[in-house]
């Protein structure tokens, strides 16, 4: 894929405008529209269509801080990684993801809601903590360092969606 912050013509930094991303989106969607293509050959309206998926490819990796940061990483190293070889060296964190998990799976046997909601707060405060510590890190242009806590986000994003479900599964009872 090509660079997603030259299509929108963004400066390739870790803080985005959101309302600056949501304008040029639009804009370039409206260039993009079958309308405007409706007389033209049918290699041309297919490219159209390529570019207009490229456009939303493009959206969904600068709203996402994850994606976005990797992509920041990739434009600056070269390096395209696969997420599935990589390896989290940060003993501690991956104890403390333990431990989070532990404390769910708890929470959720005793189906205390006030329990989830203080645990909800606190991941949500950590998950802050890790945003402000991958944009420092992004910033000193620290590639290595950025992956690592971008892995944590990832982390820190899969367990908020277990939250999720278990809050759904409280309130269905």
């Amino acid at each position: 894929m090509a660079n997603p912050f030259e299509l929108f013509n963004l400066p390739v930094q870790f803080e985005i405008d959101s309302a600056q991303l949501s304008e040029r989106y639009l804009a370039l969607q409206k260039s993009l529209h079958p309308d405007n293509f409706s007389a033209s050959s049918s290699t041309e309206q297919r490219l159209a269509m390529q570019k207009s998926a490229e456009v939303n490819d493009a959206l969904h990796i600068l709203k996402d801080p994850i994606l976005r940061a990797e992509s920041i990483i990739q434009i600056h190293t070269g390096e395209n990684r696969d997420i599935e070889q990589k390896s989290q060296r940060d003993m501690a964190f991956l104890m403390q993801q333990l431990e989070w998990r532990e404390t769910l799976e708890n929470i959720e046997s005793a189906k205390n809601e006030t329990k989830l909601t203080a645990f909800t707060q606190e991941i949500e405060l950590e998950q802050k903590k890790i945003i402000e510590q991958l944009t420092n890190l992004l910033a000193q242009q620290q590639w290595e360092n950025a992956l690592i806590v971008s892995d944590k986000l990832r982390f820190i994003k899969k367990l908020l969606v277990e939250i999720e479900r278990v809050e759904e599964n409280l309130f269905d009872f």
